[in-house]
């Protein structure tokens, strides 16, 4: 049965601006923020939980015996592409980046023009500033220099035929196996992922993700699909869930 482990990342620069001034947020976020001394923290011990030894094959629904991860992906913002570092140190497994996984709206920038908001696009990082600096990630063989995104800002039609891209993607590279994969990502495109998955028709919803916290979804070879567990955050600390 193929088990699969959706990560959000740490705590970023962004999640403590958004919390602080919900006005204005646009205008102070950054394009690609960093992890907080907190997130760095959430990492390490979502890390250390993740690593523990694997003792079973049995009915295990709530990972009481280990997670026994596969394979490990990540979305290549920043604050993704760090606490997947934080696991693949722990779990010494290959962590491959995983373009498709970034948050919905990509990287961009906002500028006002009168009232309106107006988004601009970015680059994001290139091959040689990922190599350079996380020497752990396995790179898309057709990453380019001048940057992983590099186009305009993601528009919310795109976001659940994404979602249903990246669903597609795991099934044809491990459905059919045991295999068990974590996915660290954002809390945003998670939403859709589980909405693709799911099939969800209301028009309004939303799937909280802490920080760090961990989903999973089991998919049995006959096509059965079962949601675990939603946000969980046993391994952090009650001043450590943010």
């Amino acid at each position: 049965m193929l088990q699969l482990y959706f990560i959000r990342h740490g705590q970023s620069t962004n999640n403590i601006i958004l919390d602080e001034k919900k006005e204005g947020y646009l205008l102070a976020r950054r394009t690609d923020p960093e992890l907080t001394p907190i997130g760095v923290a959430q990492a390490e011990l979502l890390a250390d939980a993740l690593a523990q030894p694997y003792n079973t094959n049995g009915n295990d629904p709530q990972n009481r015996a280990g997670f026994g991860l596969t394979h490990l992906y990540c979305s290549m913002m920043i604050r993704a592409v760090k606490t997947g570092v934080a696991i693949a140190e722990k779990t010494h497994l290959p962590l491959v980046a995983w373009p498709e996984l970034h948050e919905t709206g990509g990287l961009f920038d906002t500028e006002m023009v009168g009232d309106e908001p107006v988004f601009m696009g970015q680059s994001g990082p290139g091959r040689s500033y990922f190599a350079t600096h996380f020497p752990w990630l396995v790179l898309p063989e057709d990453l380019p220099e001048s940057g992983w995104y590099n186009r305009e800002k993601e528009p919310r039609e795109s976001y659940a035929i994404r979602a249903q891209a990246i669903f597609d993607r795991i099934m044809a590279e491990h459905g059919g196996t045991d295999h068990r994969v974590g996915l660290v990502m954002h809390g945003g495109i998670f939403a859709r992922i589980i909405s693709a998955i799911f099939n969800l028709q209301a028009e309004n919803y939303w799937l909280l993700m802490n920080n760090c916290a961990v989903s999973r979804v089991d998919v049995r070879p006959d096509g059965k699909i079962t949601l675990v567990y939603l946000n969980k955050v046993d391994h952090l600390p009650d001043h450590l869930i943010t």
